[in-house]
């Protein structure tokens, strides 16, 4: 199995937590296989941010070692001089260009999972981007029109009396004004659609339950707070039942968070970004996984942004990058498994 790295913004803290991560999985049993890990950077970056933060990295002609452990690069070719803490249109030329090897790789099968290092939207945009996130690129280098942002609190590898939580969102990265108007049932449908496959096939879980979100404050209050859950939250919920959808709700997303009911469910669908990722963040305690649902590659990041603010002073926590590793790779193992039992199921 090969996964990928993507460096992230290099003036962030993607390479620090990424090499942390590499070091603290180096000697784990929490690995299902030993995978081949290949680093989407250019290499003399890679070589002066290990400088930087007094990494033990020791190089070969085709990638690096890291512990005694060898590690393969794929290799950019801008190449990019480090200024942390900084969004700069070079900062965000190379995280483009290796979202775009990765991508490449995917596509063609020579990879089979791509874990991304946090990028800076603005440096992106000021490298001529013009998506609004990772997910989006992914989304349109796939040709998919509507996937799905899911962030969980841990990776497949939870000890058995722990209990992830599974956020999905039915709008990602638009303003909150917009919410309202972007929400339809067909939406809403799709999603769930694309929630209870994921469930399915990414996580193993045979006949998933999926809580639904109201948009309003007490879920409209039966039309006196809001009308979009009468009319477009709960007809999308009648047709998801309809196709053997498990979609339960329309429950208020403070009380089913402040009471404990979200520990009763596989998914949680939310109505948009932060109503369901801050208590999914708080949650998770810094160990949260971004997994987009929907494609047809594997693509998880972990739950943080760049982080700028304390980029180059070696004090990140690793922890989000080492579960988003871990369930690149388990993910990918489900996947494999699912279409292997779906192939024989037709044709037995």
């Amino acid at each position: 199995m090969t996964i990928l790295i993507t460096c992230g913004d290099p003036n962030g803290i993607g390479l620090e937590v990424c090499i942390k991560a590499l070091l603290q999985l180096s000697s784990s049993p929490a690995y299902i296989a030993d995978p081949d890990i290949k680093l989407v950077v250019h290499p003399k970056v890679l070589h002066a941010y290990a400088q930087a933060l007094q990494f033990p990295l020791s190089y070969t002609s085709w990638g690096f070692r890291l512990c005694g452990k060898s590690y393969e690069l794929l290799p950019c070719t801008h190449e990019h001089t480090l200024e942390f803490g900084k969004a700069t249109e070079s900062s965000g030329a190379l995280a483009l260009e290796a979202l775009s090897r990765a991508a490449d790789e995917l596509l063609c099968r020579r990879a089979d999972a791509v874990c991304t290092m946090p990028v800076s939207k603005y440096a992106l945009y000021r490298a001529g981007a013009s998506f609004s996130g990772q997910t989006e690129f992914f989304a349109e280098r796939c040709g998919v029109a509507s996937p799905l942002m899911i962030l969980t609190t841990s990776s497949a590898q939870l000890q058995a009396e722990c209990i992830p939580v599974r956020v999905g969102l039915a709008t990602i990265h638009i303003p909150l004004k917009s919410v309202a108007q972007a929400l339809t049932p067909q939406l809403i449908l799709e999603r769930l659609r694309i929630f209870s496959t994921a469930l399915q096939q990414d996580f193993a879980i045979t006949t998933p339950r999926i809580a639904v979100l109201g948009l309003n404050p007490h879920a409209g209050e039966h039309g006196a707070l809001g009308t979009e859950e009468q009319e477009c939250i709960e007809p999308a919920l009648r047709a998801a039942r309809e196709q053997g959808i498990q979609a339960e709700g329309i429950f208020p997303a403070d009380g089913f968070f402040a009471y404990g009911a979200y520990r009763c469910f596989d998914g949680i669908l939310a109505m948009y970004h932060d109503q369901g990722l801050i208590p999914l963040k708080l949650l998770a305690g810094g160990s949260g996984v971004n997994i987009t649902a929907g494609l047809p590659i594997v693509r998880t990041s972990p739950d943080h942004g760049t982080a700028f603010s304390i980029a180059g002073q070696g004090i990140a926590d690793a922890r989000s990058t080492v579960e988003a590793i871990l369930l690149a790779q388990a993910v990918a193992l489900n996947r494999v498994h699912y279409h292997r039992n779906a192939a024989h199921a037709a044709h037995p």
